[in-house]
């Protein structure tokens, strides 16, 4: 029930304080406020104000009118963020940057989603990227809705995500199925040799990280984290720690496989004091290392990744089964590793 309070200001003229409190059940009770300068205003205000809320959901909806899409993206970050990707974390900051973010989440609607896509189009961004945008809006509004019990019209969204799906404003990212060539693996070997004559006391054993990616399957950051403490020499298997999995990362750590030239190439690293990394390297600066010496040899759109494909495409190709790759790359789904049999007929050997 709404109250009007007459207070004295200090001119002595008067104001109208309406305060409006609702009882609620198990939830605590709601109250909304606001001073006019006439009675009869705060008395009009107040009657409004009680329909909307005695509305189905109004009083929900008052509760979270003035949290914006970006007060969600930072909560979102704060309360789930923790083992977040760093290419995840770095969508959804981005995505705070934008006006989108400063849209109330009870007012979003198709429109401004589908304005939001065009706007990115317009600059030249790909659709796969903006799909990334759609869906980590769309991920933000499902958790708003189901974890915080905001008011959010999921209609609105899925209605706008279908039309940009419709007109190729959003789309899958297409499957990479890039390998590099016998003649592309010899110019990168060379070009690291060379480099290491230059400078002798270089970091970075690069032929060697390279290498050991080729024959083992692992991905750049994984390497780095392999530990002598975690490897068995006996069964030929190391641990990875922090293993890459669709929604658990931290904590999630898997034994694999070696190959017989993944483990020379680990015995021949030379074992530090005080240090259990294989691999005591910064992963970045390997990415750093492969983007120049790809630049410097003249190849073109190869990424560190593509030796992961590499490498599974090679096991397959001497004959082991789905399952026994898996034992390697540490795949999650065998639906993902099918991908990954790009075989080249003149190296498949017969059994």
């Amino acid at each position: 029930m709404a109250t009007i309070v007459k207070r004295r200001k200090k001119d002595g003229s008067f104001s109208y304080l309406a305060r409006i409190r609702i009882a609620r059940r198990g939830s605590g009770d709601y109250t909304e406020s606001r001073t006019f300068p006439r009675k009869a205003m705060a008395e009009e205000w107040a009657k409004r104000r009680e329909l909307e809320l005695s509305a189905p959901g109004g009083v929900i909806t008052a509760r979270w009118r003035n949290v914006t899409l970006g007060d969600a993206f930072e909560r979102y970050l704060e309360e789930f963020g923790q083992g977040a990707g760093r290419s995840k974390r770095a969508t959804i900051e981005q995505l705070g940057r934008f006006p989108i973010a400063r849209v109330m989440i009870t007012d979003l609607t198709s429109e401004q989603v589908i304005d939001h896509a065009q706007m990115r189009r317009n600059s030249g961004i790909k659709p796969s990227t903006i799909n990334q945008d759609v869906v980590w809006i769309g991920i933000i509004l499902k958790t708003a809705a189901a974890a915080w019990k905001m008011p959010v019209d999921l209609n609105e969204f899925e209605s706008a995500k279908l039309l940009l799906r419709g007109k190729g404003l959003i789309a899958k990212a297409g499957e990479r199925d890039r390998r590099p060539s016998e003649g592309e693996i010899s110019r990168l070997r060379a070009f690291f040799q060379r480099s290491q004559r230059i400078r002798p006391s270089a970091i970075l054993p690069m032929e060697d990280i390279m290498d050991f990616a080729i024959v083992s399957a692992r991905r750049q950051a994984e390497i780095v984290r392999l530990r002598w403490s975690d490897l068995d020499e006996g069964s030929m298997t190391c641990i990875v720690r922090d293993a890459k999995h669709p929604r658990q990362k931290l904590g999630n750590h898997k034994r694999f496989k070696l190959t017989h030239a993944a483990m020379e190439i680990i015995e021949r690293q030379p074992r530090q004091s005080g240090i259990d990394e294989i691999f005591p390297y910064n992963g970045k600066s390997i990415g750093t290392r492969w983007r120049g010496a790809c630049v410097a040899s003249g190849i073109e759109d190869l990424r560190f990744h593509d030796l992961r494909h590499e490498a599974t495409s090679r096991l397959f190709e001497v004959g082991y089964e789905i399952v026994e790759v898996q034992q390697f790359t540490l795949h999650e789904s065998w639906d993902v590793l099918k991908r990954y049999t790009h075989l080249r007929p003149e190296k498949l050997q017969l059994k």
